[in-house]
């Protein structure tokens, strides 16, 4: 947890030195009740007087994990991934359901089961010789020991489908309730298969671009069929998403790369809309080619960072971008520290090189670490002149 350092704050000229909390329920709000369950077993919520920010949705209370809880950490290889697919998820929804209006609640239709069984291959399954959910392609049948048929099978055949995420946007009714108003889907594919056709020997097929998105129109046309039979979702508006992964060993994750919007009744997909949305490390070749002028930026950083800590090993980081407009620029410092001292008087001289060195049109977060440790926070919201700062104890 954050602590107030607070005689150091009129010690750090420049450094406003903020103390970080949870937001206070104390005030527990309007209590309403929760419709989204069945009928016959309503439940009371509470929706909180206050919310961290206008940007964010609000959550009811008690708060409600997803049906599909832990699933996504067992499918996807890429914990970059897993954090990058369920945050944009809910940015992409604030487009089609506005906070000021909707709630927030992790999935509840889509269970664990349900969706470990669609992950399969059709036919596949650890209890059945046939699984007719599976959503992925049906491997041949292969001669037993026939190791070049069996690889070919499964390149030409690849598991394109890792994960399909829901989230649900709750809305109040005029009788003193909230209900489903729409529900977010996100489906996760593969942007490389890694398979083992022996213990130990394992191949590594990259999927083209092209190739994975007509297996996820395909995948989610079935999806939403299969919504639409679902326990009160006949009439529910959908938002449906392709997100992109990265390969299992890259220091960024991918990205979303379509989306659409579905009336509630329909099945029609319709027209995708292109995202254009990337994650960028840094140092790359891709950081100079795509933003040549905030990659000079962060060498001049390098260079002014290394004047203090001559040993350091060198500033590590990624830039997220809309459009190919840079939105965020996450950086990490590792820096083997002696004492607290060195902790706030390197902090407090980084906090002057991001106020008089990086544009301000952008996000920009600084996390200062020693080993594992995190030492020091340094974050600005874009537009925002001066950076808040928390200082771990």
């Amino acid at each position: 947890m954050f602590k107030r350092v607070a005689i150091l704050c009129t010690i750090i000229i420049g450094l406003t030195l903020l103390a970080s909390c949870a937001p206070s329920y104390d005030n527990e709000g309007e209590m309403v009740e929760d419709n989204t369950t069945d009928q016959d077993n309503q439940e009371t919520a509470i929706i909180p007087s206050y919310s961290v920010t206008e940007e964010e949705y609000q959550i009811l209370l008690p708060y409600k994990v997803s049906q599909t809880r832990g699933v996504i950490t067992n499918q996807i290889a890429n914990r970059l991934d897993i954090d990058a697919i369920e945050e944009g998820l809910r940015r992409h929804s604030k487009e089609v359901f506005d906070p000021d209006e909707y709630y927030f609640q992790e999935g509840q239709k889509i269970t664990s089961d349900v969706v470990y069984s669609w992950l399969e291959r059709q036919g596949e399954e650890e209890t059945s010789s046939s699984n007719p959910q599976g959503l992925n392609p049906t491997l041949p049948d292969v001669e037993k020991g026939n190791e070049e048929a069996l690889i070919e099978a499964e390149r030409n055949n690849p598991k394109y489908l890792s994960h399909i995420l829901e989230q649900d946007y709750l809305v109040k009714t005029s009788d003193n309730a909230v209900e489903l108003g729409g529900i977010s889907i996100a489906i996760a594919m593969k942007s490389v298969y890694k398979f083992e056709t022996e213990p130990g020997r394992s191949y590594n097929e990259t999927i083209p671009k092209d190739e994975m998105m007509d297996e996820a129109n395909r995948i989610a046309q079935e999806v939403v069929n299969r919504l639409r039979q679902m326990d009160g979702l006949a009439e529910t508006p959908i938002m449906l998403s392709i997100y992109r992964e990265a390969a299992q060993d890259s220091l960024v994750p991918g990205n979303f790369v379509a989306k659409t919007n579905i009336k509630g009744g329909s099945t029609s997909i319709g027209e995708w809309d292109s995202i254009n949305e990337d994650y960028v490390l840094y140092p790359s070749n891709d950081m100079a080619e795509i933003d040549p002028d905030v990659n000079a930026n962060l060498e001049d950083f390098e260079s002014d960072v290394q004047e203090f800590f001559p040993n350091y090993v060198g500033v590590v980081g990624e830039g997220f971008y809309i459009k190919d407009q840079l939105q965020k620029l996450t950086l990490e410092i590792p820096i083997q520290f002696k004492g607290k001292a060195e902790v706030l008087g390197f902090t407090q001289y980084v906090y002057g090189l991001i106020v008089d060195n990086f544009d301000n049109y952008y996000d920009i977060e600084v996390n200062i670490m020693s080993g594992k440790q995190q030492e020091s926070l340094i974050y600005r919201k874009a537009e925002e002149e001066d950076p808040e700062v928390h200082i771990y104890d």
